[in-house]
């Protein structure tokens, strides 16, 4: 169930994620929840960080095969005590944060001691510079409540059929495929493309350099005739 060899597709989204909050939008018919649990497993082993698995409720929890030593919060009754401990967990080290699926929450009530958690939540991760990483339905999005909490996250992204993209930058989009029980991301033509590009590429004043070496060997083959 492994993900496939760590290509630098990969490096490159694991780098945008680490050390930021994320939300990843889907569709119904997309495998968000294996997608993210396959990214935070590569998450974890990239960045040997400690888990803290954040649930809406307690029905909600759920072991993750992944991860040995995991500690989980279930949210019912309990924001502020909840919040002292993952507060406490964070300022002595930095943790990969995975929260339920925020399209759960339209679903609760007192929904306005979820959204003053969850801000609360984001700033202490920022300051501690610890990863956070959840998913949402697209169709969800435009909910007071949902469109509150996603538009909070560093990063936001959508999984399509076949790719992810990222919505705010220049992050190229990832192209990827589930085959049996292993996630797929292609490596970037586009990212390879560049790297070539840096190697070949040449100031102008290289360029004049080379010109100038050139020139000057071509002279000395010349009187050695």
């Amino acid at each position: 169930m492994e993900l496939n060899t760590r290509n630098q597709t990969l490096t490159d989204l694991l780098d945008v994620l680490n050390e930021k909050s994320s939300v990843f939008c889907y569709k119904e018919d997309v495998k968000a929840p294996y997608i993210l649990s396959k990214l935070a497993e590569e998450m974890k082993s990239y960045t040997s960080l400690p888990v803290i698995r954040i649930c809406w409720n307690e029905n909600e929890q759920k072991n993750i095969t992944f991860i040995d030593e995991l500690i989980s919060f279930h949210l019912f009754k309990n924001f502020t005590s909840a919040m002292i401990q993952i507060e406490k967990l964070l300022s002595n080290g930095r943790y990969l944060i995975l929260l339920e699926d925020l399209s759960k929450l339209k679903q609760l009530k007192n929904n306005r001691s979820y959204m003053h958690f969850l801000s609360v939540l984001l700033n202490k991760s920022e300051k501690y510079r610890s990863t956070i990483m959840t998913t949402v339905d697209q169709e969800d999005v435009n909910l007071p409540i949902i469109s509150y909490f996603v538009s909070q996250f560093s990063n936001r992204f959508i999984i399509e059929d076949t790719i992810i993209k990222k919505t705010e930058d220049d992050l190229p989009d990832i192209k990827y495929k589930i085959c049996g029980e292993t996630l797929h991301l292609e490596p970037n033509l586009q990212t390879d493309m560049n790297k070539i590009k840096d190697i070949f590429s040449l100031t102008p004043e290289e360029k004049k350099e080379l010109d100038r070496i050139v020139g000057q060997r071509l002279e000395e083959y010349k009187t050695s005739l």
